[in-house]
């Protein structure tokens, strides 16, 4: 049996498990070492069925609390299906930033400065019903991530010589591989994964919203989702 996803932790009997050795026939089989996090966000129920030789079986039944993403890698994306300031009813917008270093991430954001680096459990912080990615080849993790501290820096240069530039904007007017003239959090991740590692997310249109970056990390096999929120849905798709 493999460890837990680290994104549970075990309860016995109201009880936070540390750990749980797992055995078999009082042979020791596995040890459990979930890893514990913050924000739970819903509880299933884990089931282990033992058999012995002589067909005996025993049932022990442990409610498993899944939790919040809190284990980061360059060029892990997060997602979130809810939105920033109850502009818009949860699913209709939602907001996504790349993942830098173990503890921040890069985000484009509506407010001053529209490019920055922040924690990323500030992120966790406002919104709730998040989706966490990361890509199998940690290289390509890293260049993605690479492109994105660039990007920043590039941006903080031209404010410290008082020009906004690029601007936050969500037209259509701008090419969605044109870096200089308009940026939003999802074009943010496309640019970084397009010119950092050359993986070009599927998208039909000039807007890039977080629904599609949700949609290609679910079906693109150079990623996998680590974890995703019970209640994670976008209402609409903005292209239509």
């Amino acid at each position: 049996m493999s460890e837990f996803h680290p994104y549970s932790e075990l309860q016995l009997d109201g009880e936070l498990l540390n750990e749980a050795e797992l055995y078999l026939n009082n042979q020791y089989m596995t040890t459990v070492n979930p890893q514990n996090t913050r924000d739970p966000s819903s509880i299933h129920d884990l089931t282990i069925v033992t058999k012995a030789k002589d067909g005996s079986r025993q049932t022990l039944s442990l409610p498993v609390t899944t939790r919040r993403p809190n284990d980061f890698r360059p060029g892990d994306i997060l997602v979130a299906s809810d939105n920033f300031g109850d502009v818009y009813p949860p699913g209709y917008i939602g907001h996504s930033a790349i993942v830098v270093d173990d503890r921040h991430i890069i985000e484009s954001v509506t407010s001053h400065p529209q490019v920055r680096k922040s924690p990323a459990n500030n992120f966790l912080s406002v919104h709730t019903q998040v989706m966490h990615a990361r890509p199998k080849d940690p290289e390509v993790g890293e260049a993605a991530a690479a492109y994105a501290k660039e990007y920043l820096n590039a941006y903080t240069t031209n404010l410290n010589n008082g020009e906004s530039v690029p601007e936050f904007s969500f037209t259509t007017q701008v090419p969605l591989n044109d870096p200089n003239e308009a940026i939003y959090c999802s074009k943010l991740v496309w640019l970084s994964y397009y010119y950092g590692a050359d993986i070009e997310f599927d998208n039909n249109f000039f807007l890039f919203a977080p629904v599609d970056l949700e949609a290609n990390l679910e079906d693109d096999d150079r990623f996998e989702v680590l974890y995703k929120h019970p209640d994670f849905d976008f209402k609409i798709n903005l292209k239509l």
